[in-house]
């Protein structure tokens, strides 16, 4: 673990932003980010290093965490001599001092992926890595990360078929103990998102990839429970749509052979489970479980009030309610991947691309399981990089946070969008 570090004259700053960000009020009628949609996309290198983004009139972006600290914020280099490729976001969104630590993914290779933490107060800053937790070799390709309702952190790696997810103890800045949990499943874990039941969804990041949901033995303790697998079983016109079940992966049952605990891939294929290509973040919103599927450019929408739930094409180039990039190149989709849900039930859609749209798909007024419009919000046009981990924290509705992933000029961040 490295020294905690202390920056103070650029944590208050920090920490001012952050108090008026919370304060804010909200918008009656199109929810706390409401904005007049963006006609194109920005062009890479077309805004200021320390000012990437491209947004609509209204906005104002803050860098919180720069890894040279060539901007303005904390100073946090996480992977010395390469890219800290910063991926997920959270805070603490229950216990004491919600809001105030932001924790961060850091997706680089075996042995050098990391857990980094940041007092949004303070400044102080402090990185974990799996050696600090008695996992020799480390963690590899940490991506997904997530806040429990009972108040754990959930961080998970993208590393082929056999992945792990951790579960984390935390207390603000420091991080007591990880936990490796393989009763989720091993797959390429990017997407984690928890239901109000305690029931855990991951997706494994494959083309052919399957959804996965996990129900713990009990509440919060995600030492035993069942790993099952989405499959479709009456088609919609759409692959990977239409009325659904999920199928229990315990070996002896549903032509299962391998335990989930060591590949939840090869325990899905023998049940026959739906391919996806590309399952990558999850998020819930309401009644719904939504899953970004990257390289066919959509986004399902999954019912979660139901074992048989018809799956739809939420947002998508197949749908048609937004134009896929390869048609419209300065308006249209490709590559979505992470995903944010505002207060609203707006979803929020970031690419994985170059320049990186943020895309918002409106509520579904009509119950027909398809957003009612997608529109283009803002673009990343950092050289060389994409946008990741966007999140809405509950504490500051006017606030979104992305990343800045393997910037050209090494510079990864996490910058902080803001409703004026």
């Amino acid at each position: 673990m490295l020294d905690v570090t202390k920056k103070t004259a650029l944590a208050a700053s920090v920490a001012a932003f952050f108090a008026s960000a919370a304060s804010a009020e909200q918008s009656a009628v199109r929810g706390p980010f409401a904005f007049e949609p963006l006609m194109a996309s920005a062009a890479v290198g077309s805004k200021e290093a320390c000012s990437p983004i491209s947004l609509p009139e209204g906005f104002s972006q803050t860098v919180l965490v720069s890894e040279t600290g060539a901007c303005p914020g904390v100073a946090l280099d996480v992977v010395a001599g390469e890219n800290d490729l910063t991926d997920m976001s959270t805070v603490n969104e229950t216990g004491a001092q919600v809001g105030r630590f932001l924790y961060r993914t850091h997706e680089n290779g075996t042995g050098k992926a990391a857990l980094s933490a940041i007092d949004l107060k303070t400044g102080k800053t402090a990185v974990y890595t799996g050696q600090d937790f008695g996992f020799e070799g480390g963690w590899a390709r940490f991506d997904g990360l997530e806040w429990t309702p009972w108040g754990t952190l959930l961080a998970a790696e993208e590393n082929g078929e056999f992945g792990r997810l951790f579960e984390c103890e935390v207390d603000g800045l420091k991080v007591l103990n990880c936990y490796d949990r393989p009763a989720v499943g091993r797959m390429s874990h990017e997407g984690i998102a928890v239901d109000g039941n305690g029931n855990i969804y991951v997706g494994d990041e494959l083309n052919g990839g399957s959804i996965y949901k996990f129900v713990p033995a009990r509440y919060g303790d995600l030492s035993e429970g069942t790993l099952y697998a989405l499959n479709i079983v009456e088609p919609g016109a759409i692959g990977g749509t239409g009325k659904g079940e999920w199928i229990a992966l315990i070996p002896g049952q549903n032509n299962v052979v391998t335990d989930p605990a060591i590949s939840a891939r090869q325990a899905a294929n023998q049940a026959g489970a739906t391919d996806y290509l590309r399952p990558e973040d999850a998020e819930i919103i309401g009644p719904n479980l939504y899953f970004a599927t990257t390289t066919d450019s959509r986004v399902l929408q999954i019912p979660l009030t139901t074992d048989t739930p018809v799956v739809t094409e939420f947002a998508g180039v197949n749908i048609g309610n937004v134009a896929g990039e390869s048609v419209n190149p300065t308006h249209g989709l490709r590559s979505p991947d992470n995903l944010a849900s505002d207060s609203a039930g707006n979803l929020y859609i970031v690419e994985d691309n170059s320049p990186s749209d943020v895309w918002v798909a409106t509520p579904d007024q009509n119950g027909d399981g398809v957003s009612d419009s997608v529109v283009l919000f803002a673009t990343l046009t950092t050289p060389g990089a994409e946008g990741t981990g966007i999140y809405f924290a509950r504490t500051m509705p006017k606030t979104l946070l992305i990343n800045v992933q393997h910037a050209a000029d090494g510079n990864d961040m996490t910058i902080a969008i803001s409703k004026d």
